[in-house]
């Protein structure tokens, strides 16, 4: 049987594609050919020279070797004129740099302390203390602003004597800020406490920057309504523009009215209130304003802001985590927490913060990450995250807590009569009692079953001379002082009558501070290791349920 005959691939195809083969053939072909020229290696030409039988042959080689000879001692001149340039330009520079030397070395010699002010960094404690400086001695009138929910622990004695101590006897006037985050009857009851001694504002600041669309915006929640435009509302502004341009009327010029206080306590805030406008920069961080600003509010007001007051480090640990003006070390954050924790009431800790009960502060730390949920790598509360929440709480202003006033009043010992006497004859009392009144009953004040109470610490010690701060801070003067010390043996005199001075004011700051330690420990200073205890009828009704805890 035979096989059947299996039939081959013809090989016909289409004119169009034959054409385009034979077409990329030829274009391959000639690239091909074109490279290989390329890398074709030819011999350089080599040169014939002069024949023999050309005339003068010898001449024309002597002629040749003399051009080359030139052109060879014509490179060596040019080189050696070169090195002549450089060697001068050298020299010359080397004069300017020693004459510079010379120069910053007679000017260090003879002004050492104006270089060190100069390099000296913005945000170091000595900078702040110098620009305080230059706001109380430039100011007229001085404000310091309190925090409403601790006016005690914003009180510094050392600026307070400083300013009355000063020429001409600056009046002071206190600003009770953040009135709106305590109730309306502890609120009345500071305003009559601070009053007995210096004229006191009720005051709450603007929160936002007022805007047409503001009033329109309204928030709605559930079945509640939250206004937002009460927080561009400022109460109290009326009050204190009114008592500064009856002083300026009365001094007949334009008063400057510096701004003094701790950290976080509104000092920027007040200014922007008072212009209407955000002028100064605000914010929750510490320290934001780094030195002196000049505002102008009125065609008769400038308003001074100043840094804030540096705390002193000799403090209580619970001053020091809310007054301090950087933010507290990782090291110290469950100290600062911890502080806080025993001057307050642990049932109000946990109602606010929405916790079950704990036995340390370590423990309700760790209960507050996992409740607001920070947690780290492998679900590890952020302990040192909650810490910095639970700060930022208490130094910010949302959180709604009250310190009790004291008991009877009794006058602060770094306080003399005679400069509260002048105070009171520079402002009217009555008028200010008057506007305090509609103040207090025209703001929104939290119920005082939705606040925490807590025991205040007292006075605040600060830092006014930059002599009074630790030697950390200062290592870098020192040094600097040091090397420049035999130059200057004709100002002996003057320096000892300087460090004379500066030993009188820090004995006088020691025998200040301790009579304000006495007077903290006769208002009831609680000891360590104690809570405060409240009474259980003022936690009847403690759940607020409008209020939103998480």
């Amino acid at each position: 049987m035979k096989r059947p005959k299996l039939k081959k691939a013809s090989k016909r195809m289409t004119c169009h594609k034959r054409y385009k083969i034979q077409k990329k053939v030829r274009e391959h072909r000639k690239k091909v050919r074109k490279e290989a020229k390329k890398r074709v290696h030819r011999k350089p030409k080599k040169d014939v020279g002069i024949p023999n039988a050309a005339p003068f042959k010898e001449d024309i080689l002597r002629e040749a070797e003399q051009r080359k000879q030139r052109r060879e001692e014509l490179k060596n001149q040019q080189k050696l004129e070169r090195q002549k340039v450089l060697g001068k330009k050298r020299k010359q520079e080397a004069n300017k740099d020693a004459s510079k030397e010379n120069k910053h070395e007679k000017k260090s010699t003879s002004k050492p302390k104006a270089n060190s002010e100069l390099e000296m960094d913005k945000n170091s404690k000595k900078f702040f203390c110098k620009e305080l400086k230059r706001v109380i001695e430039a100011s007229d009138v001085l404000l310091e602003v309190l925090d409403a929910r601790d006016p005690l622990g914003c009180r510094c004695p050392q600026v307070e004597q400083l300013v009355s101590q000063s020429d001409g006897g600056k009046p002071l006037l206190l600003v009770l800020n953040k009135i709106d985050l305590i109730p309306k009857e502890n609120l009345e009851k500071w305003l009559h406490y601070l009053n007995q001694e210096l004229p006191t504002v009720a005051f709450k600041s603007a929160m936002q920057k007022k805007d047409r669309t503001v009033g329109k915006c309204v928030a709605k929640k559930g079945a509640a309504y939250i206004d937002l435009s009460r927080a561009s509302l400022c109460f109290g502004g009326d009050c204190l523009l009114k008592l500064l341009q009856e002083y300026s009327v009365v001094k007949e010029k334009i008063i400057q009215v510096g701004i003094v206080g701790f950290p976080n306590v509104g000092k920027s805030s007040v200014v922007n209130s008072l212009k209407d406008a955000r002028v100064c920069n605000v914010g929750p961080m510490r320290g934001l304003t780094k030195d002196m600003q000049i505002v102008l509010v009125d065609k008769q007001i400038r308003m001074l802001d100043s840094p804030s007051i540096i705390v002193a480090p000799s403090s209580s640990l619970h001053a020091l985590a809310l007054r301090s003006t950087t933010d507290i070390d990782s090291g110290n954050l469950l100290g600062s927490v911890d502080s806080i924790l025993k001057h307050c009431s642990k049932q109000q800790i946990m109602m606010y913060y929405n916790i079950p009960d704990y036995r340390n502060s370590l423990e309700f730390l760790t209960l507050l990450a996992q409740k607001r949920g920070m947690l780290k790598k492998g679900g590890v509360p952020d302990t040192e995250g909650a810490a910095k929440l639970v700060l930022c709480d208490w130094t910010g202003a949302k959180m709604s807590c009250y310190s009790q006033p004291p008991a009877s009043w009794t006058p602060s010992p770094h306080l003399s009569a005679e400069a509260l006497a002048a105070v009171k004859q520079a402002f009217n009392f009555d008028d200010l009692e008057e506007d305090n009144k509609n103040t207090v009953k025209a703001i929104k004040t939290p119920n005082r079953a939705s606040s925490i109470a807590f025991q205040s610490s007292g006075f605040t010690d600060g830092i006014i001379d930059d002599t009074e701060l630790p030697e950390e801070v200062l290592e870098k003067k020192s040094i600097e002082m040091s090397e420049d010390v035999e130059g200057f043996s004709e100002n002996e005199d003057e320096d000892e009558m300087e460090s004379e001075e500066e030993n009188n004011r820090m004995t006088s700051s020691k025998t200040l501070s301790v009579e304000l330690e006495a007077k903290n420990e006769e208002w009831g200073k609680l000891p360590t290791g104690k809570q405060l205890i409240i009474e259980a009828g003022d936690l009847d009704d403690a759940y607020d349920f409008n209020t939103d805890y998480i």
